[in-house]
């Protein structure tokens, strides 16, 4: 009997061997992204309050709630808000220009929904009566024609079984 290995890898071990590799290179990517986030996040608080002030203070007043809701996880939130100060400040800024963009697209749609002034809109009148009173009488009608008489059907061989 003859065995095959495909490739001499190292099997686990180059498996393990590449997967720490990758976790050292995603370690330093995220610490030189955390040192510029470092570096922009009191400009990006700027520009979030310049952009639309709401955010922040919706973010500060939904700190507050979780904070009476439950303040140990208020206190660990206001913690690691400290620690990461720099992905708050990516977090507010990203959350205001989600703000901006959403008046945006609401003016948008009411701009769409309400008509122009000159604009008439086709309409039917429809009768309207109080709740409680009874409708109106509905106008006599024509009695239904008559059935026509259709030839009787013969008898069908299979219906006892369906009894």
């Amino acid at each position: 009997m003859m065995y095959v290995r495909y490739g001499r890898a190292g099997g686990g071990w180059g498996c393990l061997i590449t997967g720490i590799l990758l976790l050292v290179a995603l370690y330093y990517i995220l610490k030189g992204l955390f040192v510029v986030l470092w570096w922009a996040a009191p400009a990006l608080v700027v520009l979030a309050l310049v952009i639309n002030w709401r955010a922040v203070a919706d973010t500060g007043r939904d700190f507050l709630s979780l904070l009476q809701r439950n303040p140990l996880g208020g206190l660990l939130l206001g913690a690691v808000a400290v620690i990461g100060f720099p992905v708050l400040a990516l977090y507010l800024f990203l959350r205001a220009l989600g703000y901006n963009k959403m008046q945006q697209f609401s003016r948008t749609v009411r701009e769409q929904q309400t008509p122009a002034e000159e604009e008439f809109v086709e309409f039917e009148e429809l009768e309207s009566r109080p709740k409680r009173t009874p409708p109106p009488d509905p106008e006599p009608q024509a009695p239904p024609p008559a059935p026509s008489q259709e030839p009787p059907q013969p008898e069908n061989p299979y219906g006892e079984f369906f009894k």
